[in-house]
């Protein structure tokens, strides 16, 4: 498996954006981070934004996730949580994670805003009083009143070739495109978030197994295919390689 990895790396030189969902340098992810953060659900944005490129989440997987897959019965915000089956588009469980301060931080943030605000409260005590089984992140607010976003059915094909149906939310889809449109990432996704996890932990060394693990791909080509190949990380590997080789 390790073994395709060079070769994989070294092939078709691509501009930044080309065919694939553009991966952010460090400097534009800040600014990212800062036109989430305009407006009145601002801090719901960046906690988003957050479970995009900390957690390597797909965009529905975001929208798809409760209050009780992310807290515990007494309300502390789990470090690592399991995307259900029933989120992801290969149907298969996997575990991901809320690591990072930055990330955790802008998640405590957000829930902390919505009991602020009551946003789907309880009157019980646990999940700190969140009405357990509303979504963390698909929600939206019109003229003083809270709402849910909506899912719509979409049709699509498997990598065997079998049409099934998943449940996509079309309003957090396009939020997410609009806020990487203003911040100057124009050929950016909501896809972008999983390229750059793959990316920047490939760039920390990171096993591409793990990799893999975390964005719940089946075949490590497919991971491959996620991270923007590190050049100057390359030419570095090789020149220390061939270090003490003498020519005769």
């Amino acid at each position: 498996m390790a073994s395709l990895r060079p070769v994989k790396r070294l092939v078709a030189d691509r501009k930044r954006g080309e065919g694939k969902a553009e991966v952010p340098t460090k400097k534009r992810f800040k600014h990212i981070l800062w036109m989430a953060s305009r407006g009145d659900l601002g801090k719901r944005n960046i906690a988003i934004i957050w479970m995009l490129f900390g957690s390597g989440l797909r965009i529905n997987e975001v929208a798809k996730l409760t209050r009780k897959d992310l807290l515990t019965p007494s309300g502390t915000l789990k470090k690592t949580f399991t995307v259900p089956s029933s989120y992801t588009k290969t149907g298969k469980a996997r575990v991901a994670f809320i690591l990072a301060k930055q990330h955790r931080t802008a998640v405590e943030n957000w829930i902390a805003d919505m009991i602020d605000n009551r946003v789907f409260v309880s009157d019980q005590n646990t999940y700190r009083s969140l009405m357990s089984d509303m979504p963390m992140f698909a929600i939206t607010k019109k003229g003083k009143g809270w709402r849910t976003m909506a899912f719509r059915d979409k049709k699509y094909t498997d990598i065997d070739g079998i049409t099934r149906t998943t449940k996509v939310c079309g309003s957090m889809q396009n939020l997410i495109s609009e806020i990487f449109k203003s911040s100057g990432l124009h050929h950016g996704s909501t896809h972008s978030g999983r390229r750059c996890v793959a990316t920047w932990l490939d760039d920390k060394g990171v096993s591409l197994e793990n990799i893999q693990m975390i964005l719940g791909h089946d075949e490590p080509d497919m991971t491959l295919e996620y991270i923007d190949p590190n050049r100057p990380r390359i030419k570095n590997a090789f020149d220390n390689l061939l270090l003490n080789v003498r020519v005769s």
